[in-house]
């Protein structure tokens, strides 16, 4: 039996050392020293007693073969130690590490039988994280608990640091109240109940204390109570008071962060992002948003406590950096990128998107690219530059392209540093680009790009005809348009397309309602547009607004909803061919009662000036409905600011267009005695005059024949850096005697200078009777060029021709 049992114990070695045995011809010979003695132990241990121990022994060598196996021993392998003097995050150095002096094994270099290891990770050594949290009057006895903690990040995620990286990774984890694995976990405990349970977690006495001061003064007492409280009584509170915050008073809990993230002993980045995160999901619409305490609202909130600066380096959850760039603000954002670029802090490929959709939404078109440079370097962990995420931020960045003149002649701005980073256009990008090029006002050019399009063989979709039809509205060629509807007709999948429906029915206004012709007949145009959005919307709403006569027999039609811009343009219609005073009035108190009951479809009108601009056209012509004009206009200041309690759509505020036709129609009805109050009205809400709204007052002046009148507003406009244009010389035709408006406005600059030289000389008379001591006298080169500037000054005023 004992020598069955040696067998066996023999044959067991030899089938663990069997697959080392393929190194060349008689390897199977050689056996190296650690072999022999495992296979020595294993004998022993079959021939001995069965309460014989021999555990330690095999514990041991086990133990070193494990370690040999787990950890280099290569003298090649760096390992960052920063056991130099370490002052500064430059003096942080690395050194090699030498082999194990207990592994047997791992002296013998020469042994062919051992087996290629794994390259060892970079570590940050204890020495070094003592000598940095010293040099920043942390406790060294941190050193255990950060060093450990930094080095399980870094072998779990694989990146290396440099030296200043090491000194901003000790000294952010050591400024943290919870160094150690254990209080994060904790926190993620607790936390995760909260935020899926809400359940309730009690205080302690001395908690329920701080809660006190935090409900009654958080920026006080409790900020003083706070800053003087030690680190470790700060760790036993914080995840207590903000569990309880978050369950009870969330309304409480911003300003407790900014107390408790202000000081130099800062709660944990994940679980003051998990605070602000559970605000974010689930009070952000109700009152987080519009919160404010002292200096404080919700974006500089979250730009105090999600500070870039206490990112860490290592281990960064990438929901809080999105979080970050969402809610901070436009210079917050940008410190953010360059924090990441200096710190090389890792990022995935959707924060960088995250990063360059909002830099697009500020229109900082630079940084935008900054932020796309980032996705080449994780394609192999994240998206790729062609991927569809990427395309599509890259469409609503070319909405932001230009066309700048170059040497090598016109072209976009955005584009061809798109095209060198590697992207490849698509019909998409496309159709922004060609959009892009017909807004310049070169119709050339969008005719290269589209023929570009068609040359590679690029479909065209509902965007490009949608642009195509809109560039050619804007330049009134209805050949084109006519063209384009008929391409439409033919392809099912676009007829249908709500978006070009909306345009078609839009183009039909423009050239038959909007500049109807004057042998029209506006009833059968009226009629005529009536029948069109039969057949593409629903009539309900219109029936609603009393716009459909009772005796109209509608056809079978389409049952979709209408969109704001359908209702708008038959709003529209109806009172360009129908503005009968008793028509308008009637409409618009039923426009005024469905906007306040919230109607789903009525109600979106009220969120532009639009259809308030289109009442107010039909309503100036009579001299009945100056009141009601004013009455709207009346509706809408007090309906904008007026706080909406239920879900009904805020009215927006009388834009300068609503001013300026409010002033036309009490001008044009030669009431100027209403027109000085409708400008009063208009200085009360500090709304300035733009190009029409003078020439509008000038209209009105010069039909009065109110020739000093007409004058001031003509210097006036100058003044604002308005010139004369077309509008202006036709309203001065109707001046009866135009040789006195030409004097006048001579007389006027003259009395300007004479004026600003009379409030110089006060002036300079005031500083002479205030000033302490006397006017230093002018030498005699300067006394001469007074003189000659005087000269030349009255000489011009002898010269002016009078009138």
């Amino acid at each position: 039996m004992l020598l069955c049992a040696q067998r066996l114990a023999r044959s067991r070695a030899h089938g663990l050392l069997w697959p080392h045995l393929s190194g060349g011809p008689g390897y199977c010979l050689h056996r190296d020293s650690r072999s022999s003695r495992i296979a020595n132990l294993l004998h022993a241990s079959t021939s001995a007693p069965l309460n014989q121990d021999f555990s330690p022994e095999i514990h041991r060598l086990a133990t070193a073969q494990s370690q040999s196996n787990n950890y280099p021993t290569s003298h090649k392998t760096t390992v960052l130690t920063g056991d130099g003097e370490v002052q500064n995050p430059g003096e942080v150095k690395t050194t090699n590490t030498t082999t194990d002096q207990h592994d047997p094994v791992a002296h013998n270099s020469s042994n062919p039988s051992r087996t290629p290891r794994r390259p060892s990770a970079w570590s940050i050594s204890k020495r070094a994280t003592r000598k940095i949290l010293h040099s920043q009057g942390v406790s060294p006895k941190l050193a255990n608990s950060v060093t450990r903690r930094l080095n399980a990040q870094i072998r779990l995620r694989h990146k290396p640091l440099s030296s200043r990286e090491v000194y901003l990774a000790t000294v952010i984890q050591g400024n943290s109240l919870y160094s150690r694995e254990l209080g994060l976990q904790q926190w993620r405990a607790a936390y995760k109940e909260i935020y899926l349970a809400k359940r309730y977690q009690p205080l302690r006495d001395a908690g329920k204390e701080i809660l006190e001061k935090i409900r009654t003064e958080c920026g006080g007492s409790f900020q003083e109570t706070w800053h003087a409280m030690h680190r470790t009584e700060k760790a036993s509170h914080w995840q207590r008071l903000a569990i309880w915050l978050l369950q009870h008073e969330p309304e409480k809990l911003p300003d407790f962060l900014i107390v408790t993230t202000e000081c130099k002993d800062k709660p944990n980045f994940t679980m003051v992002y998990d605070c602000l995160r559970y605000l974010d999901n689930f009070h952000c619409d109700a009152w987080l948003k519009d919160w404010q305490s002292g200096n404080h609202n919700y974006q500089s909130l979250v730009e105090t406590c999600l500070d870039p600066r206490d990112w860490p380096l290592v281990s960064l959850s990438q929901k809080a950096p999105r979080l970050y760039i969402r809610r901070a603000g436009h210079d917050a954002v940008v410190s953010a990128l360059r924090i990441v670029k200096e710190r090389s802090i890792r990022i995935s490929a959707e924060t960088a998107l995250c990063f360059m959709w909002r830099f697009t939404e500020l229109a900082d078109v630079e940084r935008a690219l900054q932020a796309l440079e980032f996705i080449p370097q994780t394609e192999g962990e994240g998206l790729k530059i062609d991927s569809d995420e990427v395309m599509r931020h890259c469409c609503k960045l070319l909405t932001l392209d230009t066309v700048q003149d170059g040497s090598a002649g016109r072209n976009f701005n955005i584009l061809p540093r798109l095209l060198k980073m590697g992207v490849r256009p698509d019909r998409d990008m496309m159709n922004v680009v060609l959009s892009n090029a017909f807004k310049t006002g070169d119709p050339q050019l969008g005719t290269d790009i589209l023929e570009f399009m068609k040359s590679h063989d690029h479909t065209f979709d509902a965007y490009t005809y949608t642009t195509l039809m809109k560039d050619a509205v804007s330049r009134g060629d209805r050949a084109k348009v006519d063209s384009l509807i008929h391409d439409i007709a033919t392809k099912e999948e676009l007829r249908e397309n709500p978006y070009l429906a909306s345009k078609i029915f839009h183009s039909h206004y423009i050239f038959t309602t909007k500049y109807m012709d004057a042998d029209a007949d506006p009833s059968r145009v009226f009629y005529a547009m009536l029948d069109l959005y039969n057949q593409l919307h629903d009539i309900t709403p219109l029936k609603e607004l009393l716009i459909i006569p009772p005796h109209y027999t509608p056809r079978e039609g389409s049952n979709l909803p209408p969109s704001p811009i359908a209702l708008y343009i038959m709003i529209a219609t109806f009172f360009r061919c129908q503005n009968r005073f008793s028509n308008v009035q009637r409409i618009y108190g039923q426009f005024r009662q469905l906007v306040a009951q919230g109607h789903p479809l009525i109600s979106p009108l009220a969120k532009t000036d639009h259809t308030y601009n289109e009442f107010l056209i039909a309503l100036r012509s009579n001299p009945r409905g100056l009141g009601l004009c004013v009455q709207l206009v009346e509706d809408m200041l007090h309906s904008s600011s007026a706080k909406q309690k239920d879900k009904t759509p805020n009215h927006v505020k009388p834009s300068m267009r609503t001013w300026t036709i409010l002033l036309s129609a009490f001008i044009f009805n030669r009431q100027p005695r209403a027109a000085d109050k409708i400008k009063e009205m208009m200085a009360k809400h500090n709304v300035k005059y733009n190009d029409v709204t003078w020439n509008v007052i000038i209209n009105g002046y010069a039909n009065a024949q109110n020739i000093p009148q007409t004058a001031a507003s003509i210097k006036a406009m100058e003044q604002q850096g308005f010139s004369i244009d077309p509008y202006t010389m036709k309203s001065l035709r109707y001046l009866r005697d135009p040789e006195r408006l030409w004097v006048a406005i001579d007389e006027l600059d003259e009395v300007a200078p004479a004026a600003a030289q009379a409030q110089a000389q006060d002036g300079q008379s005031a500083k002479i009777e205030t000033a302490s001591e006397p006017e230093p006298e002018l030498s005699t080169e300067e006394q001469r060029e007074k003189e000659l500037d005087e000269g030349l000054g009255k000489l011009g005023s002898k010269m002016k021709p009078k009138l």
